[in-house]
């Protein structure tokens, strides 16, 4: 095939991925077609608070996807080109959206504050989505998704692996508190199928201590299990806009827990995987009705909380933290109330960062956070607005409920040199939780 053969199909296919939008979401014809280019978007943005420019404006990105739809799916377009703001495909600008579309966060801020509600991170996903039919989605994202479906998770880890962590977990546990305290392997029949990400288990398991100890002290530690094949709810499909592998990912672990004969799948601290599970496979039904609820762990958590079921020790967390609202979670799933009562019955000064919530400043990493190859992007752009939030609260401690959330903090920090920790928000209940009347015995987690 020649040169010239190899760009015509190429622009074909982008083509045809645009015209597919007709029959697409209602959504995102609206989103292309109502833009008043007031710049809302932009002040709303932790990449363009990061550098004011053009490239980096929500608006501006969502364009290339604009006229090209406005050239090919519109009579204006096709009457009067580019004075009906309609572009014709270049094939050689491909290479540059490589960079342009991995440079949102997909935070979805744009969408709170616009007054339409458009979410450019929409249309972000459909040009990451034609990246990713032409094979020329980045290589570390796509290294990442390979790892997932191969293995089961992104950090390609096998059961011997799994196992060996969890020993470890386990004998950290009785060491703090002076008896056993279990994490159930593969057990059927158990209540609770607990898929945290696999960073909660290999990079910052402490977190997934704290959900032990919870079972424990209610008397369920017979109620619930892990899965040594299945252990992490992340899931770049979403990131790299090829909603098969996200469906494969997500039917994987749809399919354990039916095999646990769980009653409930308790998702973890991962925002993504949460809003994948709950908000879209549950609610558009990938898979019919499905035998089994879905919630997350601070959820339920907070609850027992709230219930009185639980003793803390706010004395053993005495350092100022504070919380940052990971953007799936404060956004897409509405889960902000959760993790502050947690917080705030296990640490002694807790601090608010402003904006939060639902109008949180994303950390900057988003699915990005797995691009190191983007680092100082990271780190100087997208991450700016993030540290200037964390540094006026004054505290020493930043709790997440997100592994790309705590590696883009943990990264920025040291990046920074700030002294800072950066965990999850089990974390700091493991480390105040009573145990038979006593807390752990040392508060840092090596």
């Amino acid at each position: 095939m020649s040169d010239n053969d190899v760009k015509q199909d190429v622009k074909q296919t982008v083509i045809g991925a645009i015209k597919a939008i007709r029959n697409g979401p209602r959504a995102m014809r609206l989103y292309l077609e109502i833009c008043a280019k007031c710049g809302t978007c932009a002040t709303a943005c932790p990449v363009y608070y990061g550098r004011a420019e053009r490239r980096y404006n929500p608006a501006e990105r969502t364009d290339i996807i604009r006229r090209l739809y406005r050239r090919y799916c519109t009579l204006s377009g096709r009457l009067f080109g580019p004075l009906a703001d309609a572009k014709d495909l270049d094939p050689a600008e491909l290479e540059e959206w490589r960079k342009i579309f991995y440079e949102c966060t997909g935070c979805r801020r744009c969408a709170l504050f616009c007054p339409f509600g458009i979410d450019h991170s929409v249309i972000t996903r459909k040009g990451r989505a034609i990246l990713d039919k032409l094979g020329l989605t980045p290589e570390t994202m796509k290294k990442v998704v390979d790892i997932s479906l191969r293995t089961g998770n992104t950090d390609g880890a096998g059961e011997a692996a799994f196992r060996a962590a969890i020993e470890f977990l386990e004998e950290e546990m009785e060491e703090e508190h002076g008896v056993p305290i279990k994490i159930p392997i593969d057990r059927v029949g158990a209540e609770y199928f607990y898929v945290p990400p696999s960073g909660d288990m290999l990079v910052n398991p402490e977190a997934t201590m704290g959900i032990a100890k919870v079972f424990h002290v209610l008397g369920m530690a017979d109620h619930w299990t892990m899965s040594s094949k299945f252990f992490d709810g992340a899931n770049y499909g979403l990131f790299t806009g090829n909603d098969e592998h996200m469906k494969t990912d997500n039917r994987a672990y749809v399919e354990e827990t039916k095999r646990r004969k769980a009653r409930v799948m308790l998702m973890g601290e991962c925002g993504h995987a949460h809003r994948i599970m709950k908000m879209m496979m549950e609610k558009s039904r990938w898979w019919g009705d499905l035998p089994f609820e879905i919630t997350n762990c601070m959820q339920w958590t907070a609850e027992h909380i709230q219930a009185g079921r639980l003793e803390l020790d706010k004395s053993k967390n005495p350092q100022p933290v504070t919380y940052h609202d990971p953007c799936n979670f404060g956004r897409s799933c509405g889960i902000t109330e959760e993790p502050r009562i947690i917080l705030q019955a296990s640490c002694a000064d807790f601090r608010e960062m402003y904006p939060n919530r639902a109008e949180n400043w994303c950390c900057g990493g988003g699915g990005l956070s797995a691009m190191d190859d983007i680092h100082q992007f990271r780190m100087e752009i997208s991450g700016r607005k993030k540290l200037e939030q964390i540094l006026a609260t004054g505290a020493t401690n930043v709790a997440t409920a997100c592994s790309n959330c705590k590696h883009q903090l943990t990264q920025l920090m040291e990046y920074h040199q700030q002294q800072i920790e950066v965990g999850g928000v089990h974390d700091m209940l493991s480390r105040a939780i009573l145990v038979g009347g006593k807390a752990a015995e040392r508060k840092e987690y090596t």
